[in-house]
């Protein structure tokens, strides 16, 4: 078995391609675009992962400034903490 996620646009684009020939569901269309991939590989175009990968990239970037923005935001809207002050006590002496 199988999993891989999907945006929810490429599940309506995947699920319309299905339709439109005539395929039953998802996976037997994944199973068979495997399929074919299998026997033909060098259809699969040049430079595809870089591609993805480079996709990727950009979309972890964006996060990371949105992850700065919000700790940033946080930082100036909760209220500062008291410092803590531990002091040595001798027990016994």
């Amino acid at each position: 078995m199988i999993s891989f996620r999907l945006t929810a646009e490429e599940y309506t684009r995947f699920r319309e391609l299905c339709f439109n020939h005539g395929i039953r569901s998802v996976s037997e269309m994944a199973r068979a675009a495997i399929n074919m991939l299998l026997k033909e590989p060098d259809r699969v175009p040049e430079g595809a992962l870089e591609v993805r990968v480079s996709e990727l990239e950009g979309r972890l970037h964006m996060l990371a400034l949105e992850i700065k923005k919000i700790n940033q935001h946080q930082s100036t809207v909760a209220p500062a903490r008291p410092e803590l002050k531990v002091s040595a006590v001798r027990v016994g002496e």
